[in-house]
């Protein structure tokens, strides 16, 4: 299997896709071959063949909790944010292994974000992120939250840790956020340029403004 993933992120998609539809025909009984080539169809957007195996795989294993996480990531990646909480909500319950319960988290925090409802997101962010404390995206999607709903230094000392690691995400957030305390994130700023040039345009226009607010307060 490992074979196949390697395949399919080396930019082999097409070849990978076939040898997990082979795989599943010699293996029809191994759940974890139905996810992987769902978890494949949906990074190439294929999002009916993907659900259509899914739909499919979870009729022959109905408790096979994987298969629900990307049935609900399927629906998070269409837009159909009520589905996605509806598949992957049961999947943050405690008595969920910790791992999947981590990436569901996360995947709530990010479906409750998608439908502006930024406090719900908050808390499964903060869940996703004690449950896996080395994720830098769940401490970014945690910070960005936080810095939305005006909690600066709280997101601010979240992604302390995480400055080494020179993840541009990180060094954005963490520019934005010093930046929103009124100190100089131009530093974090530039070094995540060329991580994400379009994010780190929405980012400087962000700056901009918080100036321009501040400036106007001291007038």
């Amino acid at each position: 299997m490992q074979d196949i993933i390697d395949q399919f992120n080396h930019g082999d998609k097409e070849a990978a896709i076939s040898a997990a539809v082979h795989l599943i025909d010699e293996q029809p009984d191994e759940p974890g071959n139905y996810a992987l080539l769902a978890t494949m169809l949906i990074n190439m957007r294929a999002y009916d063949q993907a659900d259509e195996l899914l739909v499919k795989a979870l009729g022959l294993f109905p408790d096979q909790e994987e298969l629900r996480y990307n049935w609900g990531l399927s629906a998070y990646q269409q837009g159909n944010y009520q589905n996605a909480l509806a598949r992957l909500l049961p999947l943050t319950k405690p008595d969920i292994a910790k791992g999947l319960r981590a990436d569901a988290s996360y995947m709530v925090a990010l479906t409750y974000k998608a439908a502006d409802d930024n406090l719900h997101a908050l808390a499964f962010a903060m869940t996703a992120s004690q449950l896996n404390p080395q994720a830098s995206d769940a401490a970014v999607l945690t910070a960005n939250l936080l810095l939305a709903l005006g909690s600066l230094q709280e997101a601010k000392q979240l992604l302390e840790p995480f400055l080494d690691s020179q993840d541009g995400q990180v060094q954005l957030t963490y520019g934005m956020i010093l930046s929103a305390l009124g100190e100089d994130g131009s530093a974090y700023l530039e070094a995540a340029k060329n991580e994400s040039p379009d994010a780190y345009a929405r980012a400087r226009e962000l700056v901009q403004f918080l100036k321009q607010q501040d400036g106007d307060d001291h007038d």
